[in-house]
């Protein structure tokens, strides 16, 4: 069975869901559902991460048995490049040796956003969820090594993720550099028609008007734990609505609900300071690596912008 030609791999909260559903309506292109089947990051493995939700989510929706991950490209159509979206495989330390041994001449994106807004967007996350214990970033922060140590999931990483230098590095030891396209969440944000162009070329196919509108996952702290439960994860609710509910209904529906039911979130000044320090020599080595302008993800004093 034929496997990815190309694959999205990171990073969570950066952009990559836009990503997906703008590269999905591109007729010379195929993508898989789900989104993320996490394959190159837990191939050959029983999930079972420990997290509050991980039994729901990852556990439940990753594809780690080979012959099941390829079935997921069997609908591609001739002609048509096969990808997915996982933010798991930039993460993961195995996931480039898996990916060259299948799929030795892959095309690799990744969408990269300042780390600090990064963080602080998957820490909202899995508040709007009802996940997250922690009443503050700055608590959660301080739990993160207690939890990678517990098992739970990748999205839980909340600084170690934002370690993108570290991260490319790995990929860079298995891949040329030309087979990488690293972007920028803003660039994708203010103009993501140019960003498509880029896509599109480094992936070989030609360009295509933008229709789709993204419906991202909005992260913040929701007024109503219920409804942020209900809208942002496999509630049942949505399988009694499914059948009876139009798609599109149901999509407006719930981006109307997203709207007034998220409150974003920040962080104090002196958190992004610290962050700043901290990831500052991992922001040295990915500038070396793909030559990426990141000087404004290196201010101090930068408002914050990890809610959306």
């Amino acid at each position: 069975m034929p496997g990815p030609q190309f694959l999205v791999i990171g990073a969570a909260r950066s952009g990559t869901t836009a990503l997906y559903q703008y590269l999905a309506e591109h007729p010379g292109l195929f993508l898989t559902e789900p989104k993320e089947p996490h394959y190159f990051a837990l191939a050959g493995t029983t999930p079972a991460f420990t997290g509050p939700g991980d039994r729901q989510t990852i556990n439940r929706l990753a594809v780690p048995d080979r012959d099941a991950y390829l079935r997921l490209y069997r609908d591609a159509r001739p002609g048509q490049l096969r990808g997915e979206a996982s933010v798991s495989t930039m993460y993961s330390p195995e996931a480039a040796a898996r990916i060259r041994e299948m799929a030795p001449d892959a095309r690799l994106v990744c969408v990269l956003r300042d780390p600090v807004d990064r963080a602080l967007s998957a820490y909202g996350f899995m508040r709007t969820r009802g996940w997250e214990p922690c009443p503050t970033f700055e608590e959660a922060l301080r739990d993160e090594e207690r939890r990678i140590a517990a098992g739970w999931h990748h999205i839980w990483h909340y600084t170690a993720m934002s370690r993108y230098g570290e991260q490319l590095q790995r990929v860079l030891e298995v891949f040329p550099r030309e087979q990488l396209l690293v972007l920028r969440h803003e660039d994708l944000t203010a103009d993501p028609d140019a960003v498509l162009a880029r896509v599109y070329a480094h992936l070989g196919v030609p360009p295509v008007p933008r229709t789709v509108a993204p419906d991202p996952h909005r992260s913040g702290e929701p007024r109503s734990r219920f409804l942020g439960r209900v809208v942002s994860t496999h509630h049942p609710l949505k399988k009694l609505l499914a059948p009876v509910v139009p798609t599109s209904v149901r999509r407006a529906l719930r981006r109307r609900i997203v709207a007034g039911n998220i409150v974003r979130i920040g962080y104090r000044p002196e958190t992004r300071r610290a962050l700043v320090a901290r990831f500052a020599p991992d922001l040295d080595l990915l500038e070396q690596l793909t030559g990426l302008d990141v000087a404004a993800w290196r201010s101090p004093d930068r408002p914050a912008g990890g809610a959306p």
